[in-house]
């Protein structure tokens, strides 16, 4: 690659990033419906032909956002592979991966967490939770399973990753003061030691 290319590449990335980053503010301060192309490329600090070189529309623009995030999420969660799952807490690892990347993704998850957006990436960023959830489990729990469940390891999994889901949102949205690695901690807590284990709770099943 020449020298003119790899600076041409630099600028187109560094053009998406601003659109990137323009999107999201604007979503977070007016809501996702209220923004326009213009307030995009305004608070950019670029034309609207610029934008229509890049991105068919803002639905298009945050489609890549999240289809970003998502091959990010997934690389992470695959390099966790490896772990030994004997060696102390490592097989924990995943979930802290995930919260971990939450965290420093946490505008755009929220944007799309609490509806905003179009159905499409509503529906997107949970198949990325749910998917990266699921291959966590199959890839981690059976190997520290001596027996099989009393219910069936698919369920568990779609359970897990609803469970998931349901805390990242509640983490976010309450702003609650825990770090990635702390709130998957209390996730890992709650999930798989049980709330009843938790509050000391005797219950009959």
């Amino acid at each position: 690659m020449s020298n003119q290319d790899s600076k041409m590449d630099r600028r187109v990335n560094r053009t998406r990033r601003q659109l990137r980053n323009s999107l999201m503010s604007l979503i977070l301060e007016r809501g996702y419906n209220a923004v326009t192309i213009e307030d995009i490329t305004e608070r950019a600090d670029l034309g609207r032909t610029t934008f229509y070189l890049h991105f068919r529309d803002k639905e298009d623009l945050l489609m890549e956002s999240l289809e970003q995030i998502a091959q990010d999420l997934k690389t992470q969660v695959e390099q966790t592979g490896n772990l030994n799952i004997e060696d102390g807490r490592t097989w924990i690892n995943p979930v802290a991966v995930v919260f971990q990347h939450v965290e420093e993704n946490r505008d755009l998850y929220r944007i799309i967490l609490k509806g905003e957006g179009s159905s499409k990436a509503a529906s997107r960023i949970r198949d990325i939770i749910e998917e990266s959830a699921t291959d966590y489990f199959a890839r981690h729990m059976s190997g520290i399973m001596s027996n099989p469940p009393e219910v069936p390891r698919s369920l568990v999994a779609g359970y897990f990753a609803a469970a998931m889901m349901g805390f990242v949102m509640l983490w976010l949205e309450k702003e609650l003061p825990y770090g990635g690695d702390e709130a998957a901690d209390l996730f890992v807590k709650l999930f798989f030691r049980g709330a009843a284990n938790v509050l000391n709770l005797t219950i009959e099943v």
